[in-house]
């Protein structure tokens, strides 16, 4: 019998909105998940594997299953209207799940099967540390157990197999698994333990102080562009989204910037509150210390958990973006300069090494060397826009990964949050062995760019049996998992 009887099922990076709108008969604009029906499918595959394999299971959502970010407001609210307010998030959720009722079915098809469902918070769904959005999400899904099994009974006593946790899962010798964004540079929390903050008035206004520089442009600007179905978890994600807006559709880029006032606004506020209103951030830190010293009691593990929240990227604030922009246009404004003194000296050379000649051969000349003046120029305009820089080392996910291996001794890191499904050894210069994965996104992600054999939808997940990963993603067509295709890179 294995020391692990209990399988693990991981997956990430569902970002529901509100799903179908009732009224219309459509989804709602900014909704990025339409595959409930393929969800419900692969949680009914599970169950039928799990009896016939008589191996129970644990189904975990790691991170940004819900997308409080990026919400449809409801009649006349305005985006900007963010203040943080639990009750208001519990309705937000309730909304998402009244637009996703076969999500609700899947995960009611999973608890009366008597197999655990376990949420993890992402960046886009921080909140559901708090107690009412929990209970939002216990309520709707007792109701759907209800209507799937017909007995309330047996779908009240189904509940203990659905719960949260406020920041990892881990399982001793086996396994880690968060969803990985506090080692992001753009998408770190200073105080990521919150589950008290509606407590305090002071601490809750503070959260929204503490909102990563990844969740802030998603909230304030990628909004506007609109019913395009994606989210921008990286800078990479960025550059190649941007680059796909400024080649297919420019006039909505243009428009996007040009319209969508409250960012600018919300910009030049953030950088000013975080000086004024030191008390509520304080309060936040405080709570974010006192939770961690909690949890570490609760799990024994105080000094790792310590040491593990010290990994957390934090270079990635509005003040340290607005250096480092600056820092790029000085230098790419020097670079430029630089350049245009170059070629304006070697046109000018050019040009009175051609007074010698005849006239007609003269102007030939010139008009060429004009034309190879201009292509050499959008040549290199074009090479800086769209170039993506290597990345040096490793990522600073991987290097998080590897630490908390060794430091914790499981064999099995898993982080979602990025949308890029990978996997990567960890200790190459040792005689066992221990693995990071990325479980990726069951959303649509870019992928014309990236020479692999695959579908623009991977619905990518990872299976832990015992103290072995495989990372998979569910066939809608095959109704089963098969291999995922990664290649090994230079």
């Amino acid at each position: 019998m294995s020391d692990f009887p209990q399988d693990l099922i991981v997956l990430s990076d569902l970002h529901m909105g509100r799903g179908r709108n009732h009224d219309s008969g459509r989804h709602f604009r900014l909704e990025a998940f339409f595959y409930d029906d393929d969800l419900l499918r692969f949680c009914q595959y599970l169950c039928a594997e799990a009896d016939r394999t008589l191996r129970p299971f644990k189904l975990i959502f790691n991170g940004d299953a819900f997308d409080f970010l990026r919400i449809d407001p409801e009649g006349a609210a305005s985006e900007a209207d963010d203040t943080p307010d639990p009750s208001r998030t519990a309705a937000t959720v309730r909304r998402i799940l009244e637009g996703h009722p076969r999500f609700l079915d899947a995960l009611a098809t999973v608890v009366l099967a008597d197999h655990d469902v376990v949420f993890l918070p992402g960046n886009h769904d921080i909140e559901l540390q708090w107690a009412p959005v929990q209970d939002a999400v216990r309520a709707a899904v007792q109701l759907a157990a209800v209507k799937l099994s017909g007995d309330p009974a047996k779908a009240l006593a189904a509940m203990p197999h659905l719960s949260f946790q406020p920041w990892f899962y881990h399982e001793p010798g086996r396994v880690w698994i968060e969803h990985g964004c506090q080692y992001d540079p753009e998408n770190a929390f200073r105080s990521f333990l919150r589950s008290g903050a509606p407590e305090d008035a002071e601490a809750l206004a503070a959260t929204e102080l503490d909102m990563p520089l990844g969740n802030f442009f998603q909230r304030y600007l990628y909004n506007g562009f609109g019913p395009i179905t994606f989210i921008v978890p990286t800078t990479r994600a960025n550059f190649r989204y941007g680059k796909w807006l400024l080649m297919n559709d420019p006039r909505l880029l243009v428009s996007a910037f040009t319209r969508h006032g409250p960012f600018a606004w919300e910009w030049m506020k953030r950088m000013t509150r975080r000086q004024l209103e030191v008390q509520g951030t304080q309060k936040l830190k405080d709570l974010h210390a006192k939770e961690l010293r909690d949890l570490g009691e609760k799990t024994g593990l105080r000094d790792s958990l310590e040491a593990i929240d010290m990994l957390k990227s934090l270079r990635g604030d509005v003040v340290s973006a607005v250096r480092s922009m600056l820092r790029d246009l000085l230098r790419t404004g020097g670079a430029a300069l630089a350049i245009g003194l170059l070629v304006a000296t070697l046109w000018y050379l050019s040009f009175e090494a051609m007074r010698e000649t005849s006239l007609g051969l003269r102007v030939v000349l010139f008009l060429t060397l004009n034309f190879v003046f201009m292509a050499a120029g959008m040549t290199a305009v074009g090479v800086e826009l769209f170039r993506e820089r290597p990345s040096k080392g490793l990522s600073p996910m991987v290097e998080a990964a590897q630490q908390i291996s060794q430091r914790m001794q499981v064999p099995i890191v898993a982080f979602g949050h990025t949308h890029e499904e990978a996997v990567q050894r960890l200790d190459l210069q040792k005689a066992g062995r221990s693995w990071y994965f990325n479980t990726g996104t069951w959303i649509a992600v870019f992928t014309h760019d990236v020479l692999l054999p695959r579908e623009r939808v991977q619905f990518t997940f990872l299976r832990i049996r015992g103290d072995q990963a495989e990372l998979l993603h569910w066939s809608p067509v095959l109704r089963e998992p098969a291999q995922v295709v990664l290649i090994d890179e230079a």
